[in-house]
């Protein structure tokens, strides 16, 4: 059950930041002034994604960015 619930919430993670990336690329498009602004909203996303990890890893004792092999990412 716990599996499932982790791949629904992640499946719903990928769509949103897919949504998310599109409506950068278009808007970067449209208005190659608006680029500082979005790479600015990104740096803030993946920065509170990071610093999430890293605060529940210490929390837990538990190395959560080492469940991950980085190689096999592409």
């Amino acid at each position: 059950m716990a599996e499932q619930n982790i791949d629904y919430h992640l499946r719903e993670a990928i769509s949103h930041l897919e949504t998310a990336l599109n409506q950068s690329v278009r808007t970067v498009l449209e208005n190659e002034g608006a680029k500082k602004e979005i790479g600015g909203k990104w740096e803030t996303f993946l920065g509170e994604f990071i610093s999430m990890v890293r605060e529940k890893g210490k929390k837990s004792r538990i190395n959560i960015l080492g469940w991950i092999t980085f190689p096999r990412i592409r």
